[in-house]
């Protein structure tokens, strides 16, 4: 772990006996869960991991699987569906971070949409931008994002006392460079802040969050950036006001179990 990383405020609290019906019900859900596995699914949608990141996606699985046992916090019951369905979406965002002209360490070449396989490595963190995961949830996407994509700080922000104690478990577990548990809400936790980045699945509708975030959205001397994960493109031109003009600066197609989505990166413009 990075030494100028803050200390967990939290101490893990989730445990479970030996021979107890949480534990037989744990060890039936990870059935079949390792690092062997996880990277013959990622090799099928089309991803190469290195050993220090498949250990870290085999740790937070099984965390996941071990926690939603009692908290529900995801939907899928299999890590193998949580992988292919859930986890996809935070494989493409790396593999497009990390090779941002902006978000990327610097020695990562563009890649090819259309190549068949990504290989991932590991980068030092050359940036000292902030980037902000809004109501983070269960840490998807963001804490997969984190393993695979490790530039600048991250902060994960949600208000849930429970999610947010899941989230400093597995960030203290997985020890994961400069990024930071938030537990509070978004609007408490922007005031007096600003970012350069921040990410978005299924926080509030585009609609309203541009507005939400403009006042906090800001970098020194580039655009900043909100990428939305959804099922369909925003044009970002149809929310333009006064006082904020937005430009749809990318959007990323993917296919997962042979439906589409789409990431879409929205610029806050400087204003006039």
């Amino acid at each position: 772990m990075n030494s100028k990383q803050k200390p967990n405020p939290y101490k893990p609290v989730y445990t479970v006996r030996k021979n107890s019906a949480a534990a037989k019900k744990i060890h039936c859900a990870t059935q079949k869960l390792s690092v062997q596995a996880i990277a013959e699914h990622c090799l099928n949608m089309g991803f190469s991991l290195t050993a220090p990141q498949l250990a870290a996606l085999h740790e937070y699985l099984f965390l996941l699987q071990k926690w939603n046992l009692s908290m529900n916090l995801v939907g899928k019951t299999s890590w193998e569906e949580i992988l292919t369905e859930l986890i996809a979406d935070s494989l493409h965002l790396a593999k497009y971070l990390n090779s941002h002209a902006e978000f990327a360490p610097a020695s990562v070449p563009f890649f090819t949409q259309n190549e068949k396989t990504y290989a991932f490595q590991y980068y030092e963190n050359e940036h000292d931008f902030t980037a902000w995961d809004l109501g983070a949830g269960a840490g998807l996407p963001g804490i997969p994002l984190r393993i695979l994509w490790n530039q600048g700080c991250y902060t994960l922000v949600e208000a849930r006392e429970k999610r947010s104690l899941f989230l400093n478990t597995v960030c203290t577990k997985l020890g994961l460079e400069q990024t930071f548990v938030c537990r509070d809400r978004a609007e408490n936790f922007m005031q007096g802040k600003s970012a350069r980045l921040i990410v978005s699945r299924a926080f509030m509708p585009y609609e309203k969050m541009l507005p939400f975030i403009a006042p906090y959205l800001q970098g020194s001397t580039q655009n900043a950036s909100v990428i939305f994960l959804t099922l369909e493109k925003i044009d970002a031109s149809k929310y333009n006001t006064a006082a904020n003009q937005w430009h749809t600066k990318t959007i990323y197609e993917y296919t997962v179990k042979g439906k589409k989505r789409f990431f879409c990166e929205i610029e806050k413009l400087p204003n006039a």
